[in-house]
């Protein structure tokens, strides 16, 4: 029987009954390690170190440590896992591989104990050989990697390297297939009475029955790659406290002068604009309220996949994105993929949330009605494709459409229509609202502006009335000015 432990920090397999606990020991020893016997090598622990205990000491243990927003990129490339010996004092490296999709570090261990991840600040840069080349050929700068001159020309190197990975890193975000989801999208912000940089603030959240610091971080840097994922940072201009995590209320001592005040905070959500809301921007999407990055990409992409507009499917596919009910499921309705292709999949219909079966894709693909059945319940079976892939089955279910005059819907004509057939105010500010949004109705004007929403053969653009400014200059091609008249 296996055991799964699914965090946002770690996710644990394991053969035995365990626990785990994310801990910084600071009485471990992290100095004359072997890891740093080398050169080239000064590794110094994160505050990703986690404890694992089990009443079953040795057992087979699968691990993936979450990098995103703890890790840069290079510090992620020159990062080891170590298991702490107890006995030598000393650190032993565990073998790991890098998982960029999942943005994890994955390792595998027979026993239970102690794993950090280490990371070495002084590694040697690719740009260190490029440099010494410029070197005649027989120095031995340019020789060897172990002269005096390149373990100096290493640390020019090591910045060269980081600038590299960072615009690396900014080129990914110019393209929504490879921008980071992982990027930070939303925060809390906790709003500070007047402070000044000189004050001495101090910021405390409730554990348990105790209150325990919150770090307040030196840097942006730190903010965006925090390896403990802890603390936030003062913004001494609008005194604003920002912190990554949710703490809930906290409570902040703000010593100015020798004379201590406290004050009860309380947090409320704080979105950072990234380039997914950029994309969003482009093509009229918006980001909901706590929103991640990939359901925002997804609603994004579904401007393509589910193309908006007038007729029934187009108002179907444009209110399903705007409200998020595009469904991407697997089976059992969960947001997941089909992973056996090799059966039948079967989607289970209900009269609450009926499935609109023209919205059915796989892998973003409209399905052929030869792909799939409907059974007398409304239940969908999509045939086996039998190629061995995982695939992605997306659909969009519990939207009813009505008219404004229809009366089927005693509901909304009631809220539409008077008993004696005479328009609601709800019925009239709703008019006024689509003409203001969308005046397409013939014999609307707008007298005070100069242009109007217009049809073309792209079916885009703005129609406008010519000014002085538009005028035909032809007639004035010849026309001499004479200053003395």
């Amino acid at each position: 029987m296996a055991y799964t432990v699914n965090h946002e920090d770690i996710w644990i397999e394991s053969t035995a009954l365990l626990t785990w606990r994310q801990r910084f020991e600071n009485a471990f020893n992290y100095e004359n390690l072997t890891i740093n016997k080398p050169s080239y090598s000064d590794y110094q622990p994160t505050r990703l170190q986690f404890h694992i205990s089990s009443a079953t000491v040795n057992q087979t243990i699968k691990v993936k440590i979450k990098y995103a927003n703890r890790l840069t990129k290079s510090h992620l490339e020159n990062a080891v896992i170590c298991q702490y010996d107890s006995i030598k004092k000393d650190w032993i490296v565990v073998p790991h591989t890098i998982n960029r999709k999942q943005q994890t570090l994955d390792f595998t261990s027979n026993a239970i104990g102690v794993f950090t991840v280490f990371i070495n600040y002084y590694w040697y840069s690719a740009f260190t050989q490029r440099i010494a080349d410029e070197y005649p050929n027989w120095t031995k700068i340019r020789q060897s990697k172990e002269s005096t001159g390149q373990l100096f020309l290493n640390y020019f190197g090591i910045e060269l390297e980081t600038i590299q990975n960072y615009l690396e890193w900014i080129h990914e975000q110019k393209y929504i297939g490879t921008a980071d989801v992982a990027a930070l999208d939303w925060i809390q912000m906790y709003q500070l009475p007047t402070v000044t940089s000189t004050d001495d603030l101090k910021f405390l959240r409730a554990s348990g029955s105790t209150m325990v610091d919150v770090p307040i971080l030196e840097s942006l840097q730190e903010f965006f790659y925090n390896d403990a994922n802890d603390g936030g940072i003062v913004d001494y201009q609008d005194s604003k406290f920002y912190t990554i995590k949710s703490y809930g209320k906290i409570v902040v001592n703000i010593t100015r002068d020798g004379v201590t005040t406290t004050n009860a905070l309380t947090s409320v959500d704080y979105h950072i604009w990234n380039t997914f809301d950029e994309f969003g921007l482009l093509l009229g999407v918006e980001r909901l309220h706590l929103e991640k990055n990939q359901s925002f990409k997804d609603r994004i992409l579904d401007v393509f996949r589910y193309p908006s507009g007038t007729h029934d499917i187009g108002l179907t596919n444009g209110i399903a994105r705007e409200l998020n009910m595009v469904t991407r499921a697997d089976a059992t309705g969960k947001s997941l993929v089909w992973t056996n292709d090799a059966k039948d999949l079967f989607l289970k219909n209900s009269s609450q949330k009926k499935i609109d079966i023209r919205s059915l894709r796989i892998d973003d693909k409209q399905l052929e009605d030869s792909q799939y059945a409907v059974d007398e319940m409304g239940n969908i079976s999509i045939y086996a494709l039998k190629t061995g892939a995982s695939h992605t089955v997306s659909f969009i279910a519990g939207i009813e459409k009505y008219q404004l005059y229809e009366k089927s819907n005693r509901e909304l004509h009631h809220m539409m229509f008077e008993e004696d057939g005479q328009a609601t105010p709800t019925l009239l500010k709703w008019v006024e609202y689509i003409n203001t949004v969308a005046p397409v109705m013939w014999d609307r004007f707008r007298w005070d502006e100069g242009f109007w929403d217009t049809i073309d053969k792209q079916l885009t653009g703005l129609g406008y009335v010519p000014n002085i400014w538009d005028s035909d200059i032809e007639v004035w091609k010849d026309y001499v000015f004479e200053s003395e008249r």
